[in-house]
């Protein structure tokens, strides 16, 4: 074979390893927070280790909501969420949405190694600000 036709061959190959390497990389799942309509729902729970709370008054459950997409513009990740409830956190927030025809579902608000989360289990794990944090927390104090 010729010194120019392996150059070209071995040049192909490269290209071909980026393109496949690209591809992969930039077609990983984008996760998006699912939340209720505030009108399906009859109440929320949010609960600590140590408290729990029921929120059924309108202006609060819009408020909650508020919070949780971040300030109305939705959140999204590539982080998935693997597991019922997460691991390795600290100070877990369990909000429990309780909606009017039948059924519940869940999503929780925790502290990993000082950063702020919401887990929806088995979509996608979100990073939050500590205000977003404090404020879902101080429904619960």
């Amino acid at each position: 074979m010729k010194k120019e036709t392996k150059i070209t061959i071995i040049i192909f190959l490269i290209l071909l390893f980026f393109i496949t390497f690209i591809s992969i990389v930039s077609n990983k799942k984008n996760y998006e927070l699912n939340l209720p309509e505030q009108g399906k729902l009859k109440s929320i729970n949010i609960e600590t280790q140590t408290n729990q709370k029921e929120i059924a008054d309108d202006k609060e459950i819009q408020d909650i909501i508020y919070i949780l997409t971040n300030s109305g513009k939705g959140r999204n990740t590539k982080q998935e969420s693997i597991n019922d409830f997460p691991v390795n956190t600290e100070n877990i927030i369990t909000i429990k949405f309780n909606f009017e025809e039948m059924g519940t579902s869940i999503i929780f608000v925790y502290i990993r190694n000082n950063n702020y989360y919401i887990e929806q289990p088995y979509n996608g794990i979100y990073k939050i600000s500590g205000d977003e944090y404090n404020s879902i927390e101080k429904y619960i104090r």
